[in-house]
């Protein structure tokens, strides 16, 4: 519905106008000049951008520029169970685990890419306390128990070839995790129980650029604000309050520089976003800037990893309707 239409209601008293104006205005647009160049955009909450809102371009999606490492390792800390893991991919749902739940991981660093003509470079997990490490020579868990490969990351590169750098490698018995960084300093000879075991491999900082394309549903939080952010149909939303994120939505937002997600800006999800179900028919609605937007399948629910013990039950909804909410892609 149209702003000029809904004030139109409100002049000839065919509805109340009670604050929802502002609410029934679609979200931020992608400005056509920067088709044809960089496609970063600013827009309401944070970002400055162009555009009348009662008109809404299709979206190009979210897309990371430029900084997609060869054979990336990333490196992962949980508060919760104290431990570091590591993987090839930047997700956290690619971790892995030996129990369901929460495991409250957060991406923590990038130590660097894998993609020299040394020794190769592999991942293995424990599988009885959860240790990940990661090593050029398998043949360290000779006669261990509990280990399994878990990943082949890619190559090392020799220690005296131009731009490459050490990574150190440290274990704390204490809570049986392994550590990994390229700043020595960070631990030096040893501190906080942990215990200096050498020089694992040599890696560099190359990167291919290549946008990769983010999917509906990925929650970011960025480093310099704290400001936490979803992708919500090929749209960038930011969530005026962090904490309605945590409560609808069941991810832990990585943290990343988010002027490196270019693409379309929407609307903030304001601080009244809450997930709520018809108790007439069971459909349950996304409550959006002041829109009620039915979710229309399992998979749709899924996709956004909306938290279904936070949806309300309502006997009788009164409200207006927004469009359906889809996952884009």
């Amino acid at each position: 519905m149209k702003k000029i239409y809904f004030i139109g209601l409100c002049l000839i008293g065919l509805a109340s106008c009670s604050g929802t104006n502002d609410d029934l205005q679609n979200g931020d647009q992608l400005n056509p000049s920067a088709m044809n160049g960089d496609l970063k955009q600013a827009a309401r909450g944070g970002f400055r951008g162009e555009g009348d809102v009662d008109t809404e371009l299709p979206s190009t999606g979210i897309w990371l520029k430029n900084s997609f490492p060869n054979n990336a390792i990333y490196g992962f800390y949980s508060d919760h169970t104290k431990k570091h893991l590591y993987s090839p991919y930047n997700r956290t749902d690619m971790l892995p685990r030996t129990q369901p739940g929460a495991y409250y991981y957060y991406l923590d660093r990038y130590l660097g890419s894998a993609d020299g003509g040394g020794a190769e470079i592999t991942g293995w997990f424990n599988e009885l306390n959860e240790d990940y490490v990661l090593t050029t020579n398998p043949s360290e868990f000779n006669g261990q128990n509990g280990w399994r490969k878990n990943n082949t990351i890619g190559k090392s590169y020799p220690s005296d070839e131009p731009g490459s750098f050490p990574i150190y490698r440290y274990f704390r018995n204490k809570t049986k995790s392994h550590f990994y960084t390229r700043d020595f300093n960070e631990l030096g000879n040893g501190k906080f129980d942990f215990v200096y075991e050498g020089v694992a491999f040599y890696l560099k900082d190359n990167t291919v650029a290549t946008d990769v394309r983010i999917h509906d549903g990925k929650t970011l939080q960025d480093i310099s604000t704290g400001q936490v952010y979803v992708v919500f149909e090929s749209r960038l939303r930011r969530f005026e309050d962090p904490e309605v994120a945590k409560k609808l939505i069941a991810m832990v937002p990585i943290k990343v520089n988010i002027e490196d997600y270019i693409g379309p800006r929407g609307e903030n999800i304001d601080a009244n976003a809450r997930l709520i179900q018809d108790g007439a028919n069971g459909k349950i609605y996304f409550v959006d800037n002041g829109l009620q937007r039915y979710i229309p399948s399992v998979e749709v629910l899924n996709s956004y990893r909306f938290i279904t013990n936070s949806i309300v039950k309502i006997n009788r909804l009164i409200g207006f309707r927004g469009k359906d909410v889809t996952y884009t892609f």
